[in-house]
């Protein structure tokens, strides 16, 4: 009897200890058209807002990521990683404290570029749609490495170890997707986890792309022996992927092969969870 009260309160103690460090770990705090203050004596992790600019007073213990915003860092605030600002500036007051890299990258005034562009016939109509797809890409990466660094760094490790086995498991992906499906469609729980099964390719796909763009910024700096950040590393390769396109044939084809290869990378590491 004794025993089982010791074991018992052991096991106890125990998951008490636990659930009080999970609840002592700061959350992340993102926004999405809205803006955010982060107020004295308040301590988060990350702080991520999309259209939308961002005030930080307290405590962040990681990154601030502000896309189509600014970032205001008052008097007594600190930031233990990295400001980063796509489309907007960084105003820091002289006792702001930011610990990692403040990076401010400049867009052009988006909203009236494209209604002009608009005007141009088809050609500028695309090359808008690619400008989006650049500026999303961008600020998903920076969303990625921000929430889940240790992740994505695994699965530009896949890359860099075997980009050619990477390649093979991306085809076999890809082929595996529409037989996949149909097999779910058989049964009547399996057409409910159809939607499912095109999320994880989705969210596979956007891992993979975003990788891939790390990996050819890694071989790039790594060329030139310049040491720099994932971030800088992701936008120069989503420049080159999208530059890559407008080449007849054989551009189109480098951007598949990459894409795959990335997508491949993201299966193999179960979402960069495993190493390979």
């Amino acid at each position: 009897m004794n025993r089982r009260l010791a074991l018992f309160l052991v096991v106890s103690s125990l998951l008490f200890l636990v659930s009080v460090a999970f609840a002592q770990e700061p959350p992340d705090v993102i926004k999405l058209k809205k803006d955010m203050q982060i107020d004295k004596d308040i301590t988060v992790n990350d702080v991520i807002v999309i259209d939308g600019h961002a005030t930080i007073i307290g405590r962040v213990e990681k990154n601030v990521i502000v896309v189509g915003g600014s970032a205001f860092l008052k008097d007594g605030s600190y930031v233990g990683g990295d400001v980063i600002t796509v489309g907007g500036k960084v105003f820091k007051d002289p006792y702001a404290i930011v610990a990692g890299r403040i990076t401010q990258i400049y867009v052009p005034v988006l909203i009236p570029a494209l209604i002009s562009i608009l005007h141009g016939g088809w050609i500028s109509i695309w090359l808008a749609l690619g400008a989006l797809i650049f500026l999303g890409l961008a600020g998903l990466a920076l969303i990625l490495i921000a929430i889940i660094p240790q992740h994505v760094n695994t699965v530009v490790g896949a890359l860099e170890k075997s980009f050619l086995g990477m390649l093979a498991w991306g085809i076999l992906g890809v082929m595996l997707i529409v037989p996949v499906a149909i097999l779910l469609a058989i049964s009547i729980v399996g057409i409910f986890l159809i939607p499912l099964e095109i999320l994880i390719v989705a969210l596979a796909m956007i891992m993979g792309c975003v990788s891939a763009a790390i990996f050819i910024g890694d071989r790039i700096f790594l060329s030139t022996r310049k040491a720099t950040i994932p971030i800088f590393n992701a936008i120069l390769g989503i420049v080159i992927l999208y530059l890559i396109g407008f080449v007849p044939v054989v551009g189109t084809l480098v951007r598949l092969f990459l894409l795959v290869a990335g997508f491949g990378a993201v299966l193999v590491t179960r979402f960069g969870t495993s190493k390979r």
